[in-house]
């Protein structure tokens, strides 16, 4: 027996719900409404509540780089020079670029370097002055990954491949232009409800960083059961980012400005937004079920087959009405 004499562990707290049972709803089924918790009620709802990603600020700017296609790295051919930016990867070399009759371009992944910087210059994010809603970006070597399709006179996509860019680098460094593409820039948002953070050095003395969240096109499938090779300092470690986060958030798209066989003039929009997810009350037009992929004909009878060549299974159970009045709105 404890200390305390507690011979249970039944002592919870129990907090129930005001709005359990109550739909907003058009039901026939008089026993749906009674027991929602065991009989799931079918139909549509006059209003739903969603909790929406709201931009509560956004703003863009244009970028340009010339990069000469020749002092591009294959990172995967040549493993000694320790580099992470202005390098080729995944098969694409620069006779592919050099060859090329058009470039379609990807922005898969922005480093917007808040997290544990190599050197002195890296992006920072500050209240403004006497402005506690606000919150000055500057930001400071950039590398910017694109996924490239090399596509040929007759519009076929004949090789495929990544390059990864520096933006706003040094005045010493390639690529550093003062209008097009200088060594920082800064711009203010409203962030009324805070930023991001991501941890920097999580095994040692803790310590969160603001940060930007790139919205990008890395999933998070990963190796699994496979001994991969210890990493080295030549290869980024990509994270997943195709994923929406709250606080200041980016966008980005990438076009070939102009080209020819010793440069790239390649330029890149960046969409910069402050979100938060709030719920909200509104009212919709049905259910939308996506359309169905065409069989072919299929023979034979079985339970099986009749589902498949059936409709798709829709989201028809209804949701709680859990709305209450705002009280700093009236």
């Amino acid at each position: 027996m404890s200390k305390c004499n507690c011979t249970t562990n039944n002592d919870s707290k129990y907090f129930s719900t005001q709005s359990f049972g109550n739909f907003n709803i058009n039901v026939t089924d008089s026993q749906s409404l009674l027991n929602p918790g065991v009989f799931a009620p079918i139909g549509e709802p006059r209003l739903l509540t969603m909790m929406a990603p709201v931009v509560f600020d956004e703003s863009g700017l244009n970028l340009c780089r010339v990069v000469s296609i020749d002092h591009l790295v294959d990172i995967c051919q040549n493993n000694t020079t320790g580099r992470t930016t202005d390098v080729l990867f995944d098969g694409l070399s620069r006779a592919d670029l050099q060859n090329a009759t058009t470039l379609q371009l990807q922005v898969v992944d922005i480093d917007f370097n808040f997290v544990c910087p190599s050197h002195y210059r890296y992006s920072e994010i500050k209240p403004g002055k006497n402005a506690p809603n606000i919150s000055r970006v500057v930001l400071r070597d950039i590398d910017v990954t694109f996924a490239i399709k090399i596509i040929d006179a007759n519009y076929k996509v004949c090789k495929e491949g990544m390059l990864t860019l520096r933006y706003l680098p040094s005045e010493t460094c390639p690529g550093y232009d003062k209008d097009t593409n200088p060594s920082n820039v800064a711009f203010d948002l409203y962030t009324p409800y805070g930023i991001s953070f991501a941890a920097e050095n999580p095994v040692g003395c803790n310590k969160l960083v603001p940060t930007i969240n790139y919205i990008g096109y890395i999933a998070g499938d990963m190796c699994q059961g496979v001994a991969m090779e210890e990493a080295t300092t030549m290869y980024k470690d990509f994270e997943p980012n195709n994923g929406v986060a709250q606080g200041i958030s980016a966008q980005a798209l990438a076009r070939v400005i102009a080209a020819d066989d010793e440069y790239l003039a390649i330029g890149i929009t960046l969409y910069f937004k402050v979100i938060y997810f709030v719920q909200y009350k509104f009212q919709h037009e049905g259910l939308c079920v996506p359309p169905k992929f065409a069989l072919s004909a299929l023979g034979g009878e079985s339970s099986c087959l009749a589902f498949v060549q059936g409709d798709l299974l829709e989201q028809s159970i209804l949701p709680l009405s859990v709305c209450v009045e705002p009280k700093t709105i009236k």
